[in-house]
Order: C-alpha cells, then structure tokens, then sequence
C-alpha cells in the first residue's frame, strides 16, 4: 500500500492534505508521515510546498509542482560563506545541523572543527573544549550529546584541520580501537601537550604529527617500569620541550638511567622514600650529560636540603648562594646549575 501512495502523486498530496486538517504544524505533519510512508517516501521542501499551498485555502492536487522556480538551499552558499556560518555553531549545534541531510553532515563534517582539547576517560566518557567551551558526553545540556556516540567524536581527531593544544588520554582497550581507526586515516594527530594517564598503557605516537608535539605528560608505576626505556627511546620524546613523569614508585626503584639523553624532563614523586644516595649518583651522572638542557626532581613530602653536603665542592659553590652549584660542562663555555629548594631540586644549562 504505501508503495502505490509514493508513486502517485495525487494520493501522496491527498495524504498531506488528510494530516494537514488536523491542525498540527508542518514539522510535526511531516515527522507523522514520515513514520507511516518511510522517511524516503517525500523530500521536507516538497511537503513543504502542499502543507502551505493549503494552508493558504489553495487545494488542487493536480498542479504541477516541477514548475515551481527552483529555491535556493544553504548548501548553494559559496563555501567560504558556508563555513561562517559554521564558526558561529558551537559543537552541539553543529551536530543538529549534520542531521538535516547526507549533504549538509559532508560538508559540516569538513569544516575547521575549533576543537582545542579533547579527553577521553572511557568509551562512554570524554570531552572536548571548543571555542572556549566545555562538553561532556556526561554532563551535557542536550539530548544530543546522548546520541553522538564517540565513534562520532573520531570524526573530529580525524579532521585534518584539527590542531589540538591537549590530549589527554585514558588508554583502554576501546581506545586502541580508535586508534585503528586512525591508523587507517594517513592523517597525522596535530597535538601540542599528550597526557597518559593510564600507568599501564601508552597510546601509538606514530599517529601524532611529531613537529607538532611539544609536551608529554606521563605516569610511571611498578608495571610500567620495564617499557619506560623502550618508550624514551622514541624520537618524539628526543625533541619534546618538556616531559613530564608522575610516579608513585619509591626513588630507591625509579629507572633513572632511562632518563639518560633526554634533554629536557620532570619527574614527581608521591613516595615520602628519598633514597639519597641513587638520586644524588642520577645527578652526578646528568653532570656528565652535555646534552641536558633542564632537569627538575620533585616531591613535596621529602627535604632537599641534605642534597647540599653531596654537592659541596668548593669549585662548584655559588657565592652568597647557598641553594646554587655549578658544574661547566665538558666542551663548552656553558654551565649546569643546581637550584636546590625545599620540594625540589632542578638543573639548567646556562651560559
């Protein structure tokens, strides 16, 4: 039955007219056919045309429609023109405006995402700063964001528009699927500072864009231990501005001699453990290492301050300095100098 009304035209225009006398509005009518004859069975401009030809009293089916002058649609607008229109939209109403046609989710699907920071916790939980704004799949302000699966959100780190200041990164097993997905795009993350939160994973740094890539936030526990060498050794994290390491484990068990050759990190310790001795060798160690330009160790929950007796030569003490040493590196005029403070101890290469 609903076929022989989608193929004639004066039965599908006298339906329209059946639900126009109901008295509901034309968006309303056209959801209400639309579930009776299928989505497909009449374009909203068409339905359009008859709900309002009607309405104005006019109800001869038999007029040709196909003589109607043709109107212009959003997507005429040149393209340019069309992704102004798209800068104003923050991310929720973008994703409304997909929904309208096939045409218009390919073009919005195109258009600068203006994401800054995404943050996947779980498959079920992320975010995204866009325009200076905050969405969360949880704490959202629509019933769209419901809908708008991550599988969705890929669609955005898989923009090659997309230039992000913040990942930050929870890698589960649902994570590693998208990173399949990404895997398969020759499209390069561009990310500026990589969080890992995970202490037991780490996520595939082939798929970050590595000239982009200036910051690494990472955590460090007893299972990750034996893969930190391995991961250091990865020419991303050569050429990062800073890294970060975050660790529970004492320093007495740290893998400091990882660290070796990486020219600028940090390194937080929770544990209240200092283990003098193989830190101050570590440090000693650093001295040796032209190619370290910043070093910072800190804990707030141990004293600093006994680091000064294992560092006291009197060619490296610092007048009316007493936190300073200094010690030239081999080969050049350049310098490391040792600020030893009450929660920290950090190192710099200065000339």
């Amino acid at each position: 039955m609903t076929d022989f009304i989608i193929n004639n035209p004066i039965t599908l225009r006298g339906c329209i007219l059946y639900e126009f006398t109901k008295g509901k509005g034309s968006c309303e009518t056209y959801k209400e056919l639309m579930k009776t004859l299928g989505d497909n069975s009449m374009n909203y401009p068409e339905f359009e045309f008859w709900f309002m030809r009607f309405a104005r009293g006019n109800f001869d089916l038999d007029y040709d429609f196909s003589l109607e002058p043709k109107k212009r649609k959003i997507t005429d607008l040149p393209v340019e023109i069309f992704e102004k229109v798209g800068d104003s939209l923050d991310f929720e109403d973008r994703g409304q405006l997909r929904l309208v046609s096939k045409d218009i989710q390919f073009r919005v699907d195109k258009w600068n995402p203006k994401v800054t920071e995404f943050t996947y916790y779980n498959f079920n939980n992320w975010s995204i700063v866009q325009n200076s704004k905050y969405f969360s799949s949880v704490f959202r302000r629509s019933s769209y964001m419901t809908r708008y699966l991550l599988s969705e959100a890929v669609k955005i780190l898989k923009n090659p528009k997309l230039r992000l200041k913040k990942l930050s990164v929870n890698p589960d097993a649902k994570w590693m699927k998208i990173e399949d997905k990404l895997r398969k795009s020759s499209i390069k993350l561009h990310v500026n500072h990589l969080i890992i939160w995970n202490r037991n994973g780490t996520i595939d740094f082939r798929l970050l864009a590595p000239e982009s890539l200036e910051e690494v936030t990472l955590r460090i526990n007893e299972k990750s231990v034996e893969t930190v060498n391995e991961i250091l050794q990865s020419e991303h994290y050569k050429q990062l501005k800073m890294l970060t390491a975050e660790t529970d484990i004492s320093p007495s068990e740290f893998p400091f001699e990882s660290f070796i050759g990486v020219p600028r990190f940090t390194i937080k310790f929770d544990s209240k453990k200092p283990a003098i001795l193989k830190v101050a060798k570590f440090i000693k160690t650093l001295m040796t290492c032209p190619q370290l330009e910043f070093c910072k160790l800190k804990c707030s929950s141990i004293s600093w301050e006994p680091f000064k007796k294992r560092f006291n030569q009197k060619d490296t003490l610092v007048p009316d300095s007493p936190n300073l040493r200094r010690y030239p590196i081999q080969g050049s005029t350049d310098f490391h100098e040792i600020n030893i403070g009450k929660t920290y101890l950090s190192i710099a290469r200065k000339s």
